[in-house]
């Protein structure tokens, strides 16, 4: 039995030396038998289609047989992020299935609840083991020891993602729509004057500069940017070219040129980008169009005119990826449930990039931002393929049966399924199922596939918004790392 688990040459057997030892106090040990590990492997669960489980095999090999006394007596924890206080630590206890193997006596399995925290220490305390004669038994023979310390396992922004789903502790940052208890968003329908959205420009651009993420000369050309009056034609609303420039050093960057220039499909700037009651109904936030003389526009909705201007660089963000030179007698260009998660993930992660930057705003309390609040919520909640790093698939999640709505209504958004939000893709699709959009992929064009591969890489097939395309965005995110989950739980005030 040992053989079969320990011994083979990918897996070498692991000696007593391998894990490190801790002192017991001495006088736990009076009547306590020594008895040495000679087996100790971690491994990683994984689900029926080969991705990680949030939780880790543990399986220990004694010299002798032992018995199971009392499993109680058999703990561990780890040290994880405390989201609502940055720079302090949580102690976390992971939950632990113990079981002894019924062919072989002097094995142990250990199924934990969650993933285990590098460094972290599984405590094998007198009176969780016997031996066959009833002796308690400490495991190691030549020390006093009751602790093994992991050698492998998550790092601390890891191990604080193994212990999602994460819950909100302020409604103020949320919609009624997901959460009954939320109050009313602001309307922020009115904008600000021109001087002053130029002056919050100039301080955040400027930060970006102090961050890193821009040179000063590309600042000052965001600034020159919102000051040139050809743009203005275009993006007559400050907000909305405030947005535009604030684009610079993100993933959305090559919207730009874009919307001002012609590096759309059609070849021609928009005619205009603009806060317009025109809008459809069933449009929420923005809509793109397509003229009879081949010309794009993007329809906005005029209750966003006050929003900020980062909130609003989401929207361009994501519409920049429906432009198109095909579109139906109403001007709308195709699209599917598919492309729309595509697009609502580019948005995300631009909102999420401005907040890198300064999160100030995202607790705004206004209806634009609650709504890519719950998107972005949606998002840390979600990732499949390579848990515990984020995504956009279903989580393995620890609580609330994969609701990435943890204390959510029923029904949320009112789409009429009454059932739990399971993923940012879920989400985002119930969406357009219930506005008729159908499912499939759709030609995509190639400012949204540079968009795409500034997020994922630069592998793979872009040229349709599909499920290929959704694998990326669950599988290799370069924007949401593990420290971003963190950074943006603390913002959205995020618990465990």
């Amino acid at each position: 039995m040992l053989r079969r688990l320990f011994a083979s040459s990918k897996s070498p057997v692991k000696q007593a030396a391998s894990a490190t030892i801790e002192d017991l106090e001495c006088r736990k040990l009076m009547a306590a038998i020594q008895l040495p590990i000679i087996g100790l492997k971690i491994a990683k669960r994984q689900d029926v289609d080969a991705t990680a489980l949030n939780s880790n095999r543990i399986t220990i090999a004694f010299s002798k047989t032992v018995r199971l006394a009392d499993a109680s007596k058999i703990r561990s924890f780890g040290y994880a992020e405390d989201l609502l206080n940055p720079g302090v630590q949580r102690k976390v206890t992971v939950g632990m299935s113990i079981t002894r193997d019924a062919v072989d006596g002097r094995v142990l399995t250990i199924i934990t609840d969650r993933l285990i925290r590098k460094g972290s220490r599984l405590f094998i305390n007198v009176g969780a083991l016997t031996d066959t004669k009833g002796n308690d038994v400490v495991y190691d023979a030549s020390s006093a020891a009751t602790t093994i310390t992991f050698t492998v396992g998550q790092n601390k922004p890891r191990y604080t993602m193994s212990n999602r789903n994460w819950r909100p502790t302020d409604l103020s940052y949320f919609t009624p729509d997901v959460f009954s208890s939320a109050p009313n968003p602001t309307t922020a329908n009115t904008q600000p004057s021109a001087a002053a959205v130029r002056a919050s420009l100039v301080t955040f651009m400027n930060a970006k500069v102090s961050a890193g993420i821009l040179t000063q000369a590309k600042a000052n050309d965001a600034i020159a940017l919102y000051d040139n009056s050809g743009v203005a034609v275009v993006f007559k609303d400050q907000t909305l070219r405030a947005a535009l420039a604030s684009l610079y050093g993100t993933a959305a960057e090559p919207a730009i040129g874009g919307y001002i220039g012609k590096t759309n499909p059609t070849g021609k700037a928009y005619t205009f980008v603009e806060f317009n009651a025109l809008i459809s109904a069933s449009a929420p936030v923005g809509e793109t169009k397509l003229s009879a003389g081949g010309r794009l526009s993007l329809f906005i909705r005029p209750t966003f005119a006050g929003e900020d201007f980062r909130a609003l660089s989401a929207v361009l963000a994501h519409e920049i990826l429906h432009g198109d030179i095909t579109a139906d007698a109403q001007g709308t260009p195709p699209s599917s449930q598919e492309e729309e998660i595509i697009a609502n993930a580019v948005g995300v992660n631009v909102y999420v990039q401005q907040a890198l930057v300064d999160n100030s705003f995202v607790g705004n309390g206004t209806k634009l931002v609650n709504m890519m609040n719950e998107q972005v919520l949606a998002t840390l909640n979600s990732g499949d393929t390579l848990f515990p790093y984020g995504g956009i698939k279903q989580a393995p999640a620890l609580n609330s049966s994969g609701n990435v709505f943890v204390g959510a209504k029923t029904d949320p958004g009112g789409f009429g399924d009454n059932t739990t939000v399971k993923s940012f893709e879920d989400w985002v699709r119930r969406d357009y199922i219930d506005r008729g959009f159908n499912a499939g992929g759709t030609t995509s064009n190639p400012l949204g596939q540079t968009i795409l591969k500034n997020i994922v890489g630069t592998t793979g097939n872009f040229s349709l918004y599909g499920t290929g395309v959704i694998g990326f965005l669950d599988n290799r995110n370069a924007i949401l790392t593990d420290v971003t989950y963190i950074k943006m739980g603390q913002a959205l005030k995020l618990t465990f």
